[in-house]
């Protein structure tokens, strides 16, 4: 029998989700979905009659499989339904579990069966088996230099608000912190950093640069690693969605695989 799906978030994952289903050879059947812009859903009925429209987000005690692509605070809002009903839950919006102290605790607190439910996407970055191997003797120091395009951060509210001048020559530093802090002020463009945070040192022991470059045109993820067991370097240079750029298109994937596991 089919594992019955529920989507929250009709964006570009959630559509490129219903899109691809018919990859998981009828394991995951599209169940229910929820979109704040009514015209969304309907556009999903009309391709898919037989799939419900949830009344709201919380809607989906009929289903298996919850999956989030909306917003950190749909995470936050879901996350104690979710455990309650012991729902399979993939949530893209990773940085909510960093960003909210009492959805943290809960999370770090789960029981083992509970938490082995909620399967973290890589999104746009990877290296996850050799940091799970790691954390078998101990980790250091974790760091996280993010460096995306000029244009992705000429209309940002943070630069606007600190009177960041961006350099169309150069690279520019645009946040030095942590990786709370960096998730909280960039909640849909950087979940790589609370991704990388809950496997190494946590959210405010994981540090995070964020740089704007106008010589690039791909969201480039450079980790370093410390260890007992040695230095480890990742790079990821990541091209955007071709359907939305402001997506990393490996992000995407991510999920795909994710759900590919489960079915």
């Amino acid at each position: 029998m089919a594992l019955k799906l529920a989507i929250i978030g009709i964006g570009y994952i959630g559509s490129e989700i219903i899109k691809n289903l018919y990859k998981f050879q009828n394991k995951i059947e599209l169940k229910a979905v929820f979109d704040i812009e009514k015209d969304k859903m309907e556009k999903v009925i009309d391709l898919h009659p037989n799939v419900r429209l949830m009344s709201f987000i919380t809607d989906f005690d009929d289903c298996d499989i919850i999956v989030e692509s909306a917003t950190q605070q749909v995470v936050e809002t879901v996350f104690d339904k979710v455990i309650q009903t012991g729902k399979i839950f993939l949530p893209m919006s990773v940085g909510a579990f960093i960003s909210y102290d009492n959805l943290y605790s809960n999370y770090t607190q789960l029981e083992e069966s509970q938490k082995k439910l909620i399967k973290l996407p890589s999104g746009a970055i990877g290296g996850f088996d050799c940091i799970d191997a790691l954390n078998l003797v101990g980790i250091q120091k974790a760091e996280l230099t993010t460096r995306k395009p000029l244009k992705v951060f000429v209309n940002h509210k943070y630069v606007k608000d600190h009177d960041l001048k961006l350099s169309e020559n150069e690279k520019t530093l645009i946040f030095k912190g942590n990786a709370k802090k960096a998730a909280q002020i960039f909640p849909r463009s950087i979940n790589v950093a609370a991704r990388l945070a809950l496997s190494t040192l946590g959210p405010k022991k994981t540090a995070v640069s964020i740089y704007s470059e106008p010589s690039i045109n791909k969201n480039i993820h450079e980790i370093e690693i410390s260890s007992d067991v040695g230095e480890y370097k990742f790079s990821f240079q990541n091209n955007p969605s071709p359907i939305n750029p402001r997506t990393s298109w490996l992000a995407a994937l991510s999920i795909l695989e994710v759900l590919g596991k489960i079915s």
